[in-house]
């Protein structure tokens, strides 16, 4: 029998973090290179599992898993987070009926068909007196799951020492590229920094990857009165990622609990910005505090003290899909970036991922539509 693969993992979030267990229960050795999560834009997410979001199609059934494939992590590996919670979909008083009613109707359409429960403003402001003051026309509120990254990277920790994953520092793109002509396997699973890596040694960036820089506001001592994310109804982050152009910034108005305690105001996206240049931060604070008078008014007059703001720059697809599998014209040089929904599809991936690095049958990838393009 052969020795077991060896392979290098550039990126320790979520979706490198999981696959590098994923294939050290195939017998492979795994180097894992990078920094901290809570240094990553998983450490800063909002951590939410859309398991139900998925269209009619292979691809949303794999989604679906989500629930199931996270409880079976756990059971191997430990405690990793994972936490019951509902999402609230809100939208302001004067959102145009008819947009409310599109996205209500195409809610309950899911092929899934998630649990939804209509919420009054005032119904909302009860079970969550953060919200009192808020420019809130509804709720729709739907089930949900909910990843806590302290506790995410705290059990990853745990399960890499456990299973012999190797932990380096991340690596410069010469001392990559050297390895990479010494004809070692390695995966790129670093998000926006992919497309830095990809310049730097000179490879062509796939033509669907993208990134934006994100931002959120985080409030010290408030916190949520339940297990819950609240999300507009109307966000504009996909749409914008999707579109040839647009506006330069976008501040979607959500909240959600931070790493560690306290309240996590707001998320913006920062277009045609370069990787090395975050948006400036009076700017990005600026948005979220938008946010921050129109969602929880209440908090501007506390004692919490002012926003404190987190950027990331964070990678997506053009066309909403994931890339993963080898890069064209580097066969020893694989992809495992661009989710939308990572806290749903990377644990439902990530199997898949693992068993076509090791047999290099790509074959099922091909099918979903994600092989690297």
């Amino acid at each position: 029998m052969a020795p077991p693969p060896r392979m290098l993992l550039l990126g320790a979030g979520l979706s490198g973090g999981l696959l590098a267990l994923a294939l050290a229960e195939l017998g492979v050795e795994v180097e894992l290179a990078g920094g901290s999560l809570a240094d990553s834009a998983t450490g800063w997410s909002y951590g939410g599992v859309p398991w139900w979001a998925g269209a009619a199609n292979p691809l949303g059934e794999l989604l679906a898993t989500a629930p199931r494939r996270w409880d079976q992590l756990q059971q191997r590996h430990g405690e990793l987070g994972l936490r019951p919670a509902k999402l609230w979909l809100h939208w302001p008083e004067q959102a145009p009926p008819q947009a409310v009613a599109k996205v209500q109707q195409a809610l309950a359409g899911l092929p899934q068909q998630p649990e939804l429960t209509a919420l009054s403003a005032h119904e909302a402001i009860e079970q969550e007196p953060l919200l009192a003051g808020a420019d809130l026309g509804g709720v729709m509120q739907l089930p949900y799951w909910r990843v806590d990254p302290l506790a995410f990277q705290q059990g990853l920790e745990r399960a890499w020492a456990a299973a012999g994953v190797q932990r380096c520092a991340p690596l410069p793109a010469d001392e990559l590229r050297q390895r990479l002509e010494q004809g070692e396997a390695v995966v790129l699973c670093s998000g926006a920094a992919t497309l830095a890596l990809l310049k730097a040694m000179g490879l062509q960036t796939p033509s669907a990857l993208d990134f934006s820089w994100a931002g959120v506001g985080q409030c010290d001592g408030a916190q949520l009165a339940a297990e819950r994310i609240v999300m507009p109804l109307l966000g504009q982050r996909s749409g914008r990622e999707t579109a040839a152009s647009g506006a330069a910034v976008i501040c979607d108005p959500g909240l959600a609990p931070a790493p560690g305690g306290g309240l996590l105001v707001g998320q913006t996206s920062w277009f045609d910005r370069p990787i090395d240049d975050p948006p400036p931060v009076d700017e990005d604070l600026e948005q979220l505090s938008g946010v921050q008078s129109r969602l929880v008014p209440s908090l501007i007059e506390s004692s919490h003290g002012p926003l404190r703001l987190q950027q990331q720059p964070v990678a997506y697809s053009r066309d909403q899909q994931p890339l993963l599998g080898p890069l064209p014209g580097c066969p020893n040089l694989s992809l495992f970036t661009g989710f939308g929904g990572p806290f749903a599809l990377v644990p439902a991936l990530t199997p898949l991922m693992a068993q076509a690095l090791v047999t290099n049958d790509w074959s099922q990838i091909k099918g979903l539509g994600l092989l690297c393009r």
